[in-house]
């Protein structure tokens, strides 16, 4: 099975195309009833490169750029410091700004999920 607009085969939810009940994925079904047309080619991309860069990865041996004190991710939006003066990312200097305790290791996610612009 794979999606009639953007061809991906793998999806958490199948949906169907109003006009013709063809497949669509979860992200072009959204797309699609939210904003009554199909997703563009440019938001299709931008999901395949990020596919993409899950791929191979660089050993933790290797790697020689920042890195959280406390989560030991390797991305994020902006490295922060911490109290002590450790390198954190974003998340975790957030949390411990506000709550004044240490992130959960439990919150870590594996992808940077950007807040959607309301326009």
């Amino acid at each position: 099975k794979s999606c009639s607009h953007c061809h991906v085969t793998s999806t958490p939810l199948w949906r169907r195309d109003p006009s013709n009940q063809r497949p669509l994925c979860n992200a072009c079904g959204l797309y699609l009833q939210q904003r009554h047309k199909l997703r563009p080619q440019e938001l299709i991309d931008a999901d395949n490169d990020d596919a993409e860069e899950e791929g191979p990865q660089i050993a933790d041996a290797d790697y020689t750029g920042p890195k959280c004190s406390h989560c030991l991710t390797r991305h994020t939006s902006v490295w922060r410091r911490s109290k002590t003066g450790a390198q954190v990312c974003n998340a975790c200097g957030v949390y411990a700004r506000l709550r004044g305790k240490e992130r959960p290791l439990s919150l870590r996610r594996n992808k940077i999920k950007p807040r959607t612009k309301h326009s």
